[in-house]
C-alpha cells in the first residue's frame, strides 16, 4: 500500500512539474559586451520574439527587453525588488522563484511580497539597434 501511495505521489508531482515546465517558454538570449555604461541590442534580435533577454557578464543580472512597438521598448533589470534574487521571464511576465513575487511586462508588482516595481533602464533607438542606458 505504501509503495502504491509513493508511486501515485511521484506521478502526480512529475505531472505537475512537467506541466509547469511546458508552460515556461524559452526566450531568446542576446549576449553582449558592455560599452561604457550602455548596451546595444540589434533590432534583428527581435525577429523571432518581442521579448529578448540581454546578458552581459559585467552586469550582475540579465535585462529583459520588451518590444512594445518599433520605437518603444522596456528594458527591465531582472533583479527582484524584494530581496535581490534573480527573476525569470516568460511571455506573460516575470516571477521570482525565491518568494513568489510576480511582475508584469512593465515591471509592476502583480503579487507580493515585493512591494516595489522592478528597475527599468532608459532606452534610445539608433539606426540599427536599441541602446540601453545602464546609468538610469
Amino acid at each position: 500500500m505504501r509503495d502504491t501511495c509513493t508511486a501515485c505521489l511521484g506521478t502526480a508531482f512529475l505531472g505537475f512539474t512537467f506541466s509547469q515546465l511546458t508552460s515556461c517558454s524559452s526566450l531568446p538570449v542576446f549576449k553582449t559586451n558592455l560599452s561604457g555604461k550602455t548596451v546595444s541590442v540589434p533590432f534583428t534580435s527581435f525577429a523571432e520574439s518581442k521579448l529578448v533577454i540581454v546578458r552581459d557578464m559585467q552586469v550582475a543580472y540579465d535585462i529583459l527587453v520588451v518590444k512594445k512597438s518599433d520605437s518603444e521598448y522596456n528594458a527591465i533589470y531582472m533583479k527582484c525588488s524584494h530581496q535581490e534574487n534573480p527573476v525569470t521571464a516568460t511571455e506573460t511576465g516575470l516571477f521570482c522563484s525565491a518568494h513568489g513575487s510576480r511582475f508584469d511586462l512593465e515591471g509592476n508588482v502583480l503579487k507580493e511580497p515585493a512591494l516595489h516595481p522592478l528597475k527599468k533602464f532608459k532606452t534610445e533607438t539608433s539606426a540599427e539597434s536599441l541602446v540601453i542606458d545602464l546609468n538610469s
